[in-house]
C-alpha cells in the first residue's frame, strides 16, 4: 500500500533537485504562505545544516553555520502602530495572528507579559478578532519548540486570568514572518 505523504514528499524533491537555491526559497515560501505552516529558519542539506539569510532583493543564499538574520527587517521599534507591525508579517491563521499580537506587546510596547484580553482587544480594533485566543495561545505553547510560555495564573479557578510570554523562538518565528512578508 503506497504513503501519500512519501510520494509527496518524492514528488518535492524530485521537482526541487532541478532548481537553483533562490527558487527554492520561493516555491518554500509559497507553499508555506498556501498551506499556513511556518517556515524554519534551518534547512538541512546532507549531513550539514545551513542557514538562509534574504536580502532586500529576494535573493536567498546559503550560509553554513550562521543563524539567519532578517536583512531588511525593521527593528521592533519602528512600527508606530499595531496596524504597521501587522501588515509587514500578514498573518494568516489564527495562531500566527496572536503571535503577532502578543509580539506587538512584548517587544514594541514593552511589556515582559500580556494576557489574552490584551491581544484580542488590538486584534478586534484591526478587524481580525479571533475567537478563543486561549486555545490559540495553548495551541502555540503546545508547539515544539513552544512559541507561547505561560508566566502565571492569576486566581485559582479554571477561569482564573493567564499571564503570558512569548518565548524566545516564537519572538524569531513573528521576526521571520516580518522578514517574509516585507520580500513579497
Amino acid at each position: 500500500m503506497s504513503d501519500p505523504e512519501i510520494e509527496a514528499m518524492s514528488a518535492v524533491s524530485s521537482a526541487f533537485s532541478e532548481l537553483e537555491d533562490e527558487a527554492r526559497a520561493r516555491v518554500l515560501r509559497w507553499a508555506a504562505d498556501k498551506y499556513g505552516a511556518p517556515l524554519s529558519h534551518t534547512l538541512k542539506s546532507g549531513s550539514q545544516t545551513d542557514h538562509l539569510t534574504v536580502d532586500a532583493n529576494d535573493a536567498v543564499q546559503q550560509v553554513p553555520g550562521e543563524v539567519m538574520r532578517p536583512a531588511s527587517t525593521q527593528s521592533a521599534a519602528t512600527y508606530e502602530h499595531f496596524a504597521d507591525l501587522y501588515s509587514a508579517a500578514s498573518p494568516t491563521t489564527r495562531q500566527e495572528r496572536v503571535l503577532v499580537a502578543a509580539y506587538w506587546f512584548q517587544k514594541v510596547v514593552g511589556q515582559e507579559t500580556f494576557q489574552s484580553s490584551e491581544l484580542n482587544r488590538e486584534l478586534k480594533h484591526l478587524g481580525h478578532y479571533v475567537d478563543h485566543v486561549a486555545e490559540a495561545l495553548s495551541s502555540n505553547i503546545n508547539k515544539k519548540p513552544q512559541l507561547v510560555l505561560q508566566v502565571r495564573k492569576n486566581g485559582a479557578k479554571r477561569q482564573a486570568r493567564k499571564v503570558y510570554k512569548l518565548s524566545g523562538e516564537g519572538i524569531k518565528v513573528v521576526e521571520s514572518m516580518i522578514t517574509l512578508g516585507t520580500q513579497r
